[in-house]
C-alpha cells in the first residue's frame, strides 16, 4: 500500500474562486487583441482606498481584474458589475451611420441592467497626419462626439465616496476615454501623451469598478437590513437572508477584502448555530436534503461538496442542518486559504471536524451511512487540509489550486506556528483512527470495501485513488480478513510519522519523541528494521538529552534487535557499548563482567559468520567466489592507516625507504587482546596495466598519488558513527589516554621480509589495547623495489579468528609508489619576452643555464634549436616547458622552419665564443664536464630576419595571433653513473626545456620630414606593440656613413634643437604612441655628398630586468624632393627649345599648346623615383589667368610614364593638349602651368616652365 498522505489530491483547491472582479468588454471592431498586452501590463489597479457605508476607510493594496467578452447581439443577463465598449472609427459618417446606433442601444441595455459602463476610442491611425507631424483632426472631432452623446451626470450621494475624496458627485462623469495605441507614431513621437491616456484610462476604470461596487454593496446591504429585521416574524425566509450575506461576503472576497468576507461568513455560521428550536426544526424534516452513503463526500474528496447546487438547495430552503453547517464551513475555509492565514484555518479544522464527527456519527447510528463512514470523512478532511495548506506554505501548489493565495501573508507565518497548527491537525488524525480501532474492535466486525475494484489485483489496488486508498484502511476486503490490521496499522505509522515530524519542527520534541517511538514499534512489527533502527536513534538521543535513562536503555535493547536482525551484530554491539558508557559516566551500575560478555559475545557473533574458515587465504577465497563481505573489526576499533614515502612532503626518508604507521584506537570500558596485525601490499610494476576488477581501486590510487605532496601524510580511517564513512580519508582521532607507541624494528630475512613476486607484508604479534586507550604501530622498510603498491589487507587475529579491520574500499586509499629515481639536472631558458627583428636589432640573444644538483653531468652535449609549431596558435607570451623526454619525442611534422638563425654561443662571462661555420636553425655545444653542484650558462646569439620574411603556418585566428611567434628548444643529453648498485653502470639521460617568444618590433614607426631652407623638421611617432609595455630609457640621435655604417660626427647634419628631454623614463602600454622632434641643420655641403644617413637610436627596456638598443632609420634622401620641367609650345613646334620665330594668334580662336611635363633626376631623389607612383594634377597657373582662358577641363590627373630613348631608365614624363583663348590684344606671355600632389601645390622653386617668358602676339580678327 504507497503512501496516503503523499497521494492526497486538494479537492476543494481545485474548485476555489480566484478572487478579482469581472469586467465584461464588447469589441465590434477587433482592436481588444492588440489593446489587452498593454492593459495587462498595467494591472493590477493598485491602492485603491474606499469608505464602506459606516464611515471606515478601506485600503485595497491591488485589485486583479479579469475580462469576459460580452456580444452586442446576445447580452447576458448575469452581466458584471462593469463593462467597457471598444470604438474604432476612422470617419465621421461612419460614426454616424454604422457605430453610434448599435453603441446607443448598448448604452441602454447597461442602463437598465444598472451597470456601470465606460467608452473607449481606439483610433487606427490609417488617416494621413497633419502639418506637424500630428493625428489628424478628424479623431479628435470624432472622439468630441462621442464624449458629447455619451456624457452623464453621476448618480445620487451614496456614490460619492466610492474611492475617496477625490471624487465629487456634482461633476459630470467622463465615461468615454481614448488610447492611440494603433496610430503609428504615437509611441514613439508622443510617448508623454501616451502614457497620460493609459493613466486617464486607468483612473477612469477604477472610478466605474468602485462605482459599481459601492453600488451592489448598498444593494445587499439593503436586503440585509430588511431580512434581517423580519428574523423574529413567524415566516422568516432563512434561505434568502443566506443568500443575501453570502453574496456579500463573496462580493467582498472579490474586491480583496477577504477579512470583510470572513467576517460575514462567520456571522452567517453564528446565526445558523444559534437558532431557536423552533426554526432548526425545519432542518430536520425528512423531507430535506441530507447526506447518503453514496455522496461525493464519502467516495470522491471529504470536501467534495458541489456548492452551486447546495447553494440553491439553501437558497430554496430544501437543505438539511448537516448539509448547512459543511457548506458554511466549506465557504470559511476556502476564504481562509486564499486570505493565507493557515493556522487559524487549521484550527478551525480541528474543532469542527470533531464537532461534524459527532452528527455523522448520529446519522451512521440511525443506518443512514456505514458505521466507518464517519470515520473515513474525519481522516481524510484532516489528511486533506493539512496537505493542501502545507503545499501552498511552502509554495507547491502550482498543481492543485487555482486561486491567487496572499503569498506574502503566507511568509509571514513563523514555521514554530505553522508546524504546531499541522502537527494538531494530524495528531488529530491519529486520535481518530484509534478511536476507529477501539469501536472495531468492541464491534468486532469487518466489512467489504464500497470500492469496485477487485482488491485481490495488486496492481489495481495501486491505481486508486487516495480517497478509496483510505477507506481500505476502514473496511478490510475478504482477501485481507486474516491481516486486516495491515493498511490501518501503515496508516495510522504515517500520520504519526508527519505528526511527530511538525511537532519535532513546532519545538514540541518530547512529544514528537515519543511518537517517533510509536512509528519504531510498527516498523519492527514490519520487520522494516533499518526504519525502525532510524527512528530508534532519534530516540535514544532525545532520551539522553533528558535523562529518561529507562526509556533510552529500552530504545538501545530495541536498537541491537533491528540491528541483530539486519546481520549488523558489530553495530548492535557498538550501541551496546555506547548505552554502557553512558550509563557509567551516569553512576548507572553495570559492571565489567557485563561488558566483557558482550564482547565475547560479539567475537562468537563475528565468527559464526566467518564462512570458509579463519584463514586470510579463506579470506581471499571468499572474496574472489563473490560471497558476502565478513563484518569488520574497523567497525568496533577505530583504525587509522598512514603511508610515508619519498614523496611526502617533509620527509626524510630516502629512495626505496617506506613508513607506515598504523593506528588502533579502543574507545570500550574493557581491554581487548590482538593476536596478531597484518598490513598487506600487492606489487605491481609500473607500467603495467592493473585487471580489470581493480580498476576502480587503481583510479583511486591514482587520485591519492596526485595528493601525495601534501602537508599531512595520507591517513584511512574506519569510524563507528555511519555505515557509509569507511572510505574516507580523515586524520587520527585524539585518544582519552596516552597512546602507546611501538617502533617496528627493521628484520631482514625475518617474517617481516619483502616479497618481492607477491608484495609486501607487514605483521605484529601480540598487541594489547587497554581499555579506552590505543596503539600506534609504525613499519619502517628500505629498500624495496620499483612498483605500485596496493593495499590488499589489513586484519587482525582475535581469539583465535581473523577479521578485517577496514573495507576494500578504504584499503584502495592507502597505495603507494615506488618510482625510479629521477634526474635532478634542470635546464632553463630564459631571455627578453620579445626578439626584436631585423633592422632595428642586428643580433638577439638568449640564455641557457644548467644546473647539475645531485647529478654529476658527463660526456654532455647542449643542443639548441629554433622553430615554430605549424599546428599550434601562436601564443601571446613566452611559455617555458620541461618535460625531458616527452620533448624530445614530440612528433616533428608539427614543427617547421621559422627563419630565425643560430649564430653562435659564449660560455657565461668568458671570452671564448663557439660560431657556427654556417648560420642555421640548429646549434651543437660539447659541454664540459659537470660535477654535482655545478652550473653552466651559455648565451646564445640569434639573427632574426625582418617580419615580411617570418612565414607564417595559418591565417590569424583572434586579433593577438597576427603576432609571429618562435620556439627555441635545448636539449641536454650526458652520462649518469648508477649509485648504490652492486656493479656500475651508466645511463644516457636527456634533459629538455622550450621556451616560446613573440618575434615582433617593439615599436612601430611613421617617419616625417620637411626641409625648409637649411633646415630639416624630423617628426617620429613610435606605437607600442600590441602585447607588452616598454620603457624608453634613453635615446639620442646618430650619424653614420653609409659606406661604413660606423657613427661618425657628421658636419652635414646637426641637431639644432631636441625638445624631447622629457620623454626620457617613459612607459608605453600596448597601443600607446609618443611623438619624437627633431631640428637638423644641413651644411652647404649637403647637396652634394648625400652619402651619410641619420638614425634615432632608442634603449628600451622589457620587465624591469632586460635592455634592448634598436635603431629608427631616417631617410634624408628624400627630404629634397622632385623637381619637374613644363615645356609649354604651339601646336606644330617639335622642338623644347627657344626660337626667334614670332607666333601670332587672333584673339576670336582658341589656340592649342602642347604641354609636356618631365620629371628631373638629381643624386638624393634617384632611389626614391624607382616606387614612386604618385597622380599628379595638372591647372593654370593664377599668373595666366588674366590673360588666357582655358578651354575644357581646368584641372587634369595624370601619372608620369617613363621617357622613350636614352632617359627611357631614370626620366619619366607626360604629354597633352590644352586649348587656351587670349583675353586681350597685342603680345601676351606664354600660359604657364602648375602642378599640384594630393591637392597641395608643389613649390614654384621645384617647376620649372621653360617657355614661361616668351610671348605671343594677338591681333583682331578680321
Amino acid at each position: 500500500m504507497a503512501s496516503v498522505y503523499a497521494t492526497v489530491e486538494p479537492q476543494f483547491t481545485r474548485e476555489l474562486l480566484s478572487p478579482g472582479l469581472r469586467v465584461g468588454y464588447t469589441d465590434e471592431g477587433g482592436v481588444w487583441q492588440f489593446l489587452a498586452p498593454s492593459l495587462a501590463q498595467r494591472l493590477p489597479l493598485r491602492a485603491i482606498e474606499w469608505r464602506n457605508l459606516v464611515g471606515v476607510t478601506k485600503r485595497i493594496e491591488q485589485l486583479p481584474l479579469h475580462f469576459d467578452e460580452i456580444s452586442i447581439k446576445n447580452v447576458k443577463k448575469d452581466l458584471p458589475h462593469a463593462c467597457i465598449y471598444l470604438v474604432k472609427c476612422e470617419d465621421l459618417d461612419s460614426y454616424r451611420s454604422v457605430v453610434r446606433p448599435p453603441l446607443v442601444a448598448w448604452v441602454d441595455a447597461m442602463t437598465a441592467a444598472k451597470v456601470e459602463w465606460l467608452v473607449l476610442y481606439v483610433p487606427l491611425g490609417t488617416r494621413p497626419k497633419a502639418a506637424g507631424n500630428v493625428p489628424n483632426p478628424v479623431y479628435r472631432k470624432i472622439f468630441d462626439r462621442l464624449r458629447t452623446d455619451f456624457t452623464h451626470r453621476k448618480g445620487g450621494p451614496l456614490l460619492g465616496g466610492a474611492i475617496g475624496p477625490a471624487s465629487t458627485h456634482l461633476a459630470l462623469q467622463e465615461r468615454v476615454c481614448k488610447i492611440d495605441t494603433l496610430e503609428v507614431t504615437s509611441v514613439l513621437g508622443q510617448q508623454q501623451q501616451h502614457e497620460s491616456q493609459w493613466t486617464e484610462l486607468l483612473l477612469r476604470l477604477r472610478h466605474c469598478v468602485m462605482d459599481a461596487f459601492q453600488t451592489k454593496c448598498f444593494q445587499y446591504e439593503e436586503s440585509l437590513r430588511v431580512l434581517d429585521a423580519k428574523r423574529g416574524a413567524t415566516g422568516w425566509d432563512f434561505g434568502a437572508f443566506f443568500l443575501a450575506k453570502e453574496r456579500l461576503a463573496l462580493m467582498y472576497q472579490q474586491m480583496y477584502l477577504q477579512d470583510d468576507a470572513i467576517r460575514h461568513l462567520d456571522e452567517l455560521d453564528a446565526i445558523f448555530v444559534n437558532l431557536n428550536e423552533t426554526e432548526k426544526q425545519a432542518f430536520q424534516d425528512g423531507s430535506k436534503t441530507s447526506f447518503t452513503s453514496q455522496d461525493p463526500i464519502f467516495t470522491q474528496s471529504p470536501l467534495a461538496l458541489d456548492l452551486t447546487e447546495t447553494q440553491q438547495l439553501i437558497a430554496s430552503n430544501r437543505a438539511s442542518a448537516h448539509l448547512v453547517s459543511l457548506y458554511c464551513f466549506c465557504r470559511q475555509i476556502r476564504t481562509l486559504y486564499v486570505m493565507g492565514s493557515f493556522p487559524q484555518l487549521l484550527t478551525r479544522v480541528s474543532s469542527f471536524i470533531e464537532a461534524f464527527l459527532a452528527e455523522l456519527k448520529e446519522m451512521a447510528s440511525g443506518n443512514t451511512l456505514g458505521w466507518h463512514q464517519p470515520f473515513l470523512w474525519a481522516v481524510g478532511a484532516c489528511m486533506e487540509v493539512s496537505y493542501a495548506c502545507e503545499l501552498s506554505w511552502s509554495g507547491r501548489d502550482e498543481e492543485w489550486t487555482a486561486s491567487s493565495v496572499s503569498v506574502q501573508a503566507a511568509q509571514t507565518i513563523p514555521v514554530e506556528e505553522m508546524s504546531r497548527a499541522l502537527g494538531n491537525v494530524l495528531y488529530l488524525a491519529r486520535r481518530l483512527l484509534k478511536n476507529f480501532a477501539r469501536s472495531n474492535r468492541s464491534r468486532n466486525d469487518l466489512r467489504v470495501s464500497f470500492s469496485s475494484i477487485p482488491h485481490e489485483d495488486t496492481e489495481a489496488e495501486s491505481s486508486l485513488k487516495w480517497y478509496q486508498q483510505l477507506e481500505q484502511v476502514f473496511v478490510a476486503p475478504k482477501s485481507r480478513r486474516t491481516d486486516a490490521c495491515e493498511p490501518y496499522e501503515r496508516c495510522l505509522s504515517e500520520v504519526s510519522h508527519l505528526a511527530s515530524m511538525y511537532f519535532s519542527q513546532s519545538g514540541r520534541h518530547r512529544f514528537a519523541v515519543f511518537l517517533g517511538g510509536e512509528c519504531a514499534r510498527y516498523h519492527l512489527a514490519r520487520g522494516e528494521f533499518e526504519s525502525a533502527s532510524r527512528l530508534l536513534r532519534s530516540l535514544a538521543r532525545q532520551s539522553e538529552e533528558d535523562g529518561w535513562w529507562t526509556i533510552f536503555g529500552a530504545c538501545v535493547r530495541s536498537i541491537c534487535q533491528a540491528e541483530l536482525a539486519l546481520g549488523r551484530s558489530t553495530q548492535a554491539v557498538a550501541a551496546c557499548f555506547s548505552m554502557l558508557q553512558l550509563a557509567q559516566e551516569e553512576q548507572v551500575g553495570v559492571s565489567k563482567e557485563e561488558m566483557e560478555q558482550l564482547l565475547v559475545a560479539l567475537v562468537a557473533s563475528l565468527d559464526n559468520k566467518s564462512a570458509g574458515g579463519n584463514t586470510v587465504d579463506s579470506i581471499e577465497d571468499n572474496k574472489i567466489s563473490g560471497s558476502e563481505p565478513r563484518v569488520n573489526m574497523g567497525e568496533l576499533f577505530r583504525p587509522t592507516v598512514a603511508v610515508e614515502t619519498t614523496r611526502s612532503s617533509g620527509s626524510a626518508l630516502e629512495h626505496g625507504d617506506i613508513r607506515v604507521t598504523l593506528g588502533i584506537a579502543n574507545d570500550f570500558p574493557a581491554g581487548v587482546h590482538l593476536e596478531k596485525v597484518r598490513i598487506r601490499f600487492t606489487r605491481a610494476p609500473i607500467g603495467h596495466e592493473n585487471p580489470q576488477n581493480d580498476e576502480p581501486l587503481a583510479s583511486m590510487s591514482r587520485r591519492v598519488n596526485e595528493q601525495e605532496t601534501t602537508p599531512e601524510s595520507r591517513i584511512v580511517s574506519a569510524d563507528l558513527s555511519s555505515d557509509t564513512e569507511h572510505d574516507q580519508l580523515s586524520e587520527g582521532r585524539s585518544v582519552e589516554a596516552e597512546i602507546a607507541t611501538i617502533l617496528h624494528k627493521v628484520v631482514e630475512n625475518v617474517h617481516n621480509e619483502i616479497e618481492y613476486d607477491t608484495g609486501l607484508l607487514l605483521e605484529e604479534n601480540d598487541v594489547h589495547l587497554d581499555e579506552k586507550t590505543g596503539v600506534n604501530l609504525v613499519f619502517l622498510h628500505s629498500g624495496i623495489p620499483m612498483g605500485h603498491y596496493t593495499c590488499t589487507g589489513i586484519e587482525c587475529v582475535l581469539a583465535g579468528s581473523t577479521f578485517r579491520l577496514l573495507p576494500p574500499s578504504a584499503l584502495a586509499l592507502a597505495s603507494f609508489d615506488i618510482s625510479a629515481k629521477e634526474s635532478t639536472v634542470q635546464v632553463a631558458i630564459d631571455g627578453a619576452p620579445l626578439l626584436v627583428p631585423r633592422p632595428l636589432a642586428q643580433v638577439e640573444t638568449v640564455l641557457v643555464s644548467i644546473q647539475a644538483n645531485d647529478d654529476m653531468v658527463a660526456n654532455g652535449t647542449l643542443q639548441v634549436r629554433v622553430f615554430k609549431h605549424a599546428s599550434k596558435s601562436n601564443q601571446t607570451g613566452y611559455m617555458i616547458h620541461d618535460n625531458d623526454e616527452e620533448l624530445e619525442e614530440e612528433n616533428e611534422s608539427g614543427e617547421e622552419e621559422c627563419g630565425i638563425q643560430l649564430i653562435g654561443a659564449k660560455l657565461g662571462d668568458s671570452n671564448i665564443s663557439i660560431t657556427d661555420e654556417e648560420p642555421s636553425s640548429m646549434l651543437s655545444v660539447a659541454l664540459p664536464t659537470l660535477p654535482r653542484g655545478g652550473s653552466l650558462s651559455y648565451i646564445v646569439y640569434l639573427a632574426v630576419p625582418p617580419m615580411n620574411r617570418i612565414d607564417r603556418s595559418s591565417e590569424p585566428d583572434d586579433e593577438n595571433d597576427d603576432v609571429s611567434s618562435a620556439t627555441i628548444r635545448a636539449s641536454v643529453r650526458y652520462h649518469r653513473g648508477a649509485t648504490g648498485a652492486s656493479s656500475p653502470t651508466t645511463t644516457t639521460e636527456i634533459r629538455c626545456a622550450e621556451a616560446t617568444f613573440r618575434v615582433l618590433q617593439p615599436l612601430t614607426e611613421m617617419v616625417r620630414l620637411k626641409r625648409v631652407g637649411a633646415r630639416i623638421f624630423a617628426s617620429i611617432a613610435l606605437t607600442c606593440n600590441p602585447c607588452i609595455p616598454v620603457l624608453i630609457q634613453d635615446y639620442k640621435m646618430v650619424f653614420s656613413h653609409k659606406d661604413t655604417d660606423v657613427p661618425v660626427q657628421s658636419a652635414l647634419v646637426t641637431v639644432e634643437e631636441d625638445p624631447n628631454m622629457k620623454l626620457r623614463g617613459t612607459k608605453l602600454r600596448p597601443n600607446d604612441c609618443v611623438h619624437f622632434a627633431f631640428t637638423l641643420i644641413c651644411s652647404p655641403d649637403f647637396e652634394k655628398e648625400r652619402n651619410s644617413s641619420c638614425s634615432l637610436q632608442l634603449e628600451l627596456k622589457y620587465d624591469e630586468a632586460w635592455l634592448k638598443t634598436v635603431n629608427i632609420q631616417l631617410s634624408l634622401a628624400e627630404v629634397e624632393g622632385k623637381r619637374y620641367r613644363i615645356d609649354v609650345l604651339p601646336r606644330g613646334h617639335t622642338t623644347h627649345t627657344l626660337s626667334d620665330d614670332t607666333v601670332e594668334a587672333t584673339a576670336s580662336e582658341p589656340m592649342t599648346f602642347q604641354i609636356h611635363v618631365q620629371e628631373e633626376v638629381s643624386m638624393s631623389n634617384k632611389v626614391a623615383l624607382t616606387d614612386d607612383s604618385s597622380v599628379l594634377s595638372l591647372c593654370l597657373n593664377e599668373s595666366s589667368e588674366r590673360d588666357w582662358i582655358l578651354v575644357g577641363r581646368q584641372l587634369e590627373r595624370f601619372t608620369l610614364d617613363p621617357c622613350s630613348g636614352h632617359h627611357s631608365d631614370r626620366r619619366r614624363e607626360f604629354s597633352t593638349q590644352k586649348r587656351l583663348l587670349a583675353t586681350r590684344t597685342g603680345q601676351l606671355r606664354y600660359p604657364a602651368f602648375r602642378l599640384e600632389v594630393d591637392g597641395q601645390s608643389i613649390p614654384a622653386a621645384r617647376v620649372h616652365c621653360q617657355q614661361s617668358s616668351r610671348r605671343v602676339i594677338v591681333r583682331e580678327s578680321v
